[in-house]
């Protein structure tokens, strides 16, 4: 792979962990909430899923809102420093190939299914931590490392793969039509406006990747 490449690549794995941590911990409070929502629904003192942070916030203090989101970021970071590095490596690849006008698609598709592959462990460990930290799992993991190890000795290494297939089926058509209409909504931007894509303002950017997400996560529900 020759250097420029090599630093492109590396370039796309730093700034899709950043933009992963960052993503995740302004989140937070809204995943503490639903987490805490589900496991209280049906109970004798569930509230509504807007009165849950509220009273959170009251019992708990504001700092409670980001609770347990140290285990969420430690999985998301490698997971989304892959899949934005594979997509460019795949997109390449694609573009090259005989499907050059749905080179996002593919790629995206690839790239979700790459990051999975790498990181499904991390995964599964965070699943199990969440459940653990609002009481919902008789288990007792210290930390990240603890709860890899832990499974691993007890349940064997493929309790940390165990979901992965049904995981990967909805990934795949999500992360490609996300980043395949990210590319669709950027050049339409971009033919509106009469700019290089160097020259789209952050906003828009920022507006696209939601409306994409948003419209993958609709279109595959």
């Amino acid at each position: 792979m020759p250097k420029d490449k090599r630093k492109s690549l590396s370039e796309y794995l730093v700034a899709g962990g950043i933009a992963g941590m960052v993503a995740r911990t302004c989140v937070a409070p809204i995943e503490r909430v639903k987490i805490l929502y589900q496991i209280q629904k049906g109970s004798v003192n569930s509230v509504s899923y807007f009165a849950m942070g509220p009273r959170l916030v009251r019992e708990e203090g504001i700092a409670s809102l980001w609770k347990g989101n140290s285990a969420a970021v430690i999985r998301v970071i490698p997971y989304t420093a892959i899949q934005f590095a594979s997509y460019e490596f795949y997109k390449d690849a694609f573009n090259k190939g005989i499907f050059p006008s749905a080179s996002s698609l593919f790629a995206g598709s690839c790239a979700g299914l790459t990051a999975v592959a790498c990181t499904y462990p991390l995964d599964t460990v965070r699943a199990r931590m969440a459940l653990q930290l609002e009481g919902g799992a008789n288990t007792a993991y210290r930390g990240v490392l603890d709860a890899l190890f832990t499974i691993s000795r007890e349940e064997g290494i493929p309790a940390l793969y165990h979901g992965i297939s049904a995981t990967m089926i909805g990934v795949a058509p999500y992360a490609g039509i996300k980043f395949g209409s990210y590319e669709l909504m950027k050049k339409g931007m971009r033919d509106v406006l009469g700019v290089e894509e160097k020259d789209l303002p952050t906003v828009l950017r920022v507006a696209a990747g939601s409306s994409a997400g948003l419209f993958a996560l609709t279109f595959i529900y």
